[in-house]
């Protein structure tokens, strides 16, 4: 049976956070960083002076202070209860001393992506046409039912394509709303979440790493684990990677003790020479798909697809290797115009609203 498989970060199907739609991701990593720190403090059970100090500075850092704020990134949610006391000719105060006196938060502003860029994350999975597909940066399972229905079914019709049966996101443990999901043709038989998987106390995926068990032709089964590792804006060091790194490890041995076929699929965001992933790419039995003498393209899979950009990985179980007959990188979504061509609607004029996504579409075709 001949399958093919993909992974594709489309960051975001319709909605993004603005502090994430920065044309560099150290431009927005500040806002997203404070926006941490004060649900963080916001959901302490009880505020101290240092505590409340702290809040009435990053509020005041981002103009939430006010009485009608218009801060374009962050938005003070208030639903039940006082956390700000604004008396006339002094400055603001906090006046809630714990999360149980107030009911809120802060959230993130959003901007409806360009109608083009979405076409365009449904061109290069049209043009790729898996079977098998994992997503990054999917908003919602019932976001990625709209994108289909509305925007990559039609198109997969235009093009004469297969259309997929099957779809499914598990919402994980990002507070922004990016989760990693899957579109397949095969039926998604079961599937697990680790959203609750812990290390010293702390959860340790920052989205998930969710199996599915998908059928082949009603008999083989296959096993993916869908990822998105910690960016290296909110780990730099790469210590969160290294421990969800050796945590998909320890799934994927448990596994394989069952299972033949396995594939580690999605954006782990670290270059196989960075150290983070080395209890995934030295410690066990798996191959990525672009360290095969199959593939002669450029080495990274983001941006420019520079050795250091190489982010996002199809690993293959030994059984799954052996069978590969194809890899390659899908990279029309994006303007490079020294190195690759890009879609006819993409230039450089309209390259920061029309392109699909920073990353590349990572794919490989294999014989079960």
């Amino acid at each position: 049976m001949h399958i093919r498989v993909a992974t594709f970060n489309v960051e975001n199907m319709f909605n993004r956070p603005k502090a994430m739609n920065f044309s560099k991701w150290s431009e927005g990593q500040p806002i997203l960083n404070d926006y941490s720190k004060l649900n963080n403090l916001f959901n302490k059970e009880t505020y101290t002076d240092k505590d409340k100090m702290n809040i009435l500075k990053l509020l005041d850092k981002y103009g939430l202070l006010t009485r009608r704020p218009k801060n374009p990134y962050l938005e003070l949610i208030k639903v039940r209860g006082r956390l700000i006391k604004r008396p006339k000719d002094k400055p603001p105060e906090i006046v809630a001393n714990g999360r149980n006196d107030w009911v809120g938060w802060i959230d993130l502003k959003k901007e409806t992506i360009n109608d083009q860029a979405i076409k365009n994350t449904a061109r290069v999975i049209a043009e790729v046409n898996p079977d098998i597909l994992v997503l990054v940066e999917v908003e919602n399972r019932l976001v990625l039912q709209q994108f289909y229905d509305q925007v990559l079914a039609p198109m997969l019709e235009s093009y004469g394509l297969q259309k997929y049966g099957y779809n499914m996101v598990i919402d994980g443990n990002d507070r922004r709303g990016i989760d990693v999901g899957i579109l397949s043709r095969a039926p998604i038989v079961n599937m697990r979440s680790h959203i609750a998987d812990s290390n010293n106390n702390s959860l340790i995926f920052s989205r998930d790493c969710p199996e599915y068990f998908i059928t082949l032709n009603g008999d083989s089964e296959l096993v993916v684990l869908a990822n998105h590792f910690s960016s290296k804006g909110s780990d730099y060091q790469g210590d969160r990677r290294r421990v969800q790194s050796q945590q998909v490890k320890d799934i994927y041995e448990q596994l394989r003790e069952k299972y033949d076929h396995v594939i580690v699929a999605g954006d782990l965001n670290d270059h196989p020479e960075g150290g983070s992933l080395d209890p995934l790419l030295k410690k066990t039995d798996l191959k990525d798909a672009m360290s095969l003498p199959l593939y002669e393209g450029y080495p990274g899979t983001y941006s420019h697809a520079n050795k250091k950009e190489k982010l996002d990985y199809l690993l293959f179980s030994p059984q799954l290797t052996s069978g590969v007959t194809a890899v390659n990188v899908e990279r029309r979504g994006f303007y490079a115009p020294t190195k690759w061509p890009s879609f006819e609607n993409i230039n450089k004029k309209t390259k920061q609203r029309n392109q699909a996504s920073d990353h590349h579409c990572l794919w490989a075709d294999i014989e079960i």
